[in-house]
């Protein structure tokens, strides 16, 4: 029964669930009329939500629990949609079986218009819609993350940080809200960034955060920042990308500058992060670094003293000092 559970959540997306309760279509027959629907079968549906922590039920009337306010309500900053209605068909149980057989012949199938998206992001050449759908993906699934690492002080030594493969910017967003004195550099693909422009104005970050358009692997990258970060990032490429990447960090940090990685960290010990894993290798050929994995790289490319910081969920931030 466990397949219904995402199905579920994907509906809910759809339907609006979220808003139309908050609008006052508040019973199964309110909602079932609105959107022509089966009366019983709403009621059999929402009764699911209930039982996921989704919809509270209080004679025959129905509220939005927090859990939703939060990730399903299309006003909130922290809206799960972009993640759940599954612009590249990513978690299709039609097709996952599929999908987890073809990855294990060495055959990674994340894809776009018949094109490898890790081979887009390596050559530059994402198209406008890709960059458009993969950036407003990548923001619902780690702004909430990015929002508690800030406001925890993680990033506090840095008084310009770079985001670097910074997709919507959730890191720069953050953390500019959080220390509206200081300002960030927002790196990305031109397509990625044109996305982001979005995210900076909505939040009314355009004097803080400096959108430079550039490919991590062949542009060259910013200059004038005491800190960089990168987010969700180095999980997409093997150890020998993820070495170079954060060795081009430290040649580029001053003295006293600092490096952060933003991500889930790898624990074999534990299902979501085995099941990430195992989704970034069907994807991309990829995985997930634990912690120790990611303080070699640190330590190998001259950092000193690696730390972890946890954020939500299964997030944490590792950050690391250029003596």
């Amino acid at each position: 029964m466990g397949n219904y559970t995402f199905a579920c959540l994907k509906v809910a997306a759809q339907l609006d669930i979220a808003g139309l309760i908050n609008e006052g279509y508040n019973t199964s027959a309110a909602l079932a009329e609105k959107l022509q629907l089966s009366n019983k079968g709403m009621q059999l549906y929402l009764l699911a939500l209930h039982h996921l922590g989704y919809v509270n039920i209080e004679d025959q009337h129905y509220t939005n629990s927090e859990l939703t306010e939060n990730y399903l309500n299309k006003s909130s900053p922290y809206y799960w949609g972009e993640v759940l209605l599954d612009p590249f068909a990513i978690y299709d149980i039609n097709h996952l079986d599929k999908k987890i057989l073809t990855s294990l012949k060495r055959e990674y199938e994340l894809e776009c218009k018949g094109h490898s998206v890790t081979d887009m992001w390596q050559q530059g050449e994402m198209d406008s819609d890709s960059a458009a759908a993969f950036t407003h993906l990548m923001h619902s699934q780690g702004f909430a993350s990015a929002v508690t690492a800030a406001s925890k002080g993680m990033f506090s030594p840095v008084k310009t940080l770079l985001d670097a493969g910074a997709g919507s910017g959730t890191i720069a967003l953050a953390f500019c809200d959080t220390y509206p004195e200081r300002s960030a550099l927002l790196f990305d693909l031109a397509p990625v960034c044109e996305a982001a422009k979005e995210y900076v104005q909505k939040f009314k970050k355009a004097e803080q955060i400096t959108i430079v358009k550039g490919d991590l692997f062949s542009a060259e990258w910013p200059k004038g920042f005491d800190g960089i970060c990168f987010s969700n990032v180095l999980h997409d490429w093997l150890e020998p990308v993820g070495q170079s990447l954060v060795e081009k960090a430290f040649c580029l940090l001053p003295s006293g500058g600092y490096i952060f990685i933003h991500d889930m960290l790898y624990d074999e010990k534990r299902l979501t992060p085995s099941l990430f894993s195992f989704h970034l290798y069907m994807n991309h050929g990829a995985q997930l670094f634990s912690e120790p994995e990611l303080y070699k790289l640190l330590v190998n490319a001259g950092f000193k003293a690696p730390q972890t910081h946890p954020s939500l969920g299964y997030f944490s931030v590792i950050s690391a000092k250029k003596r």
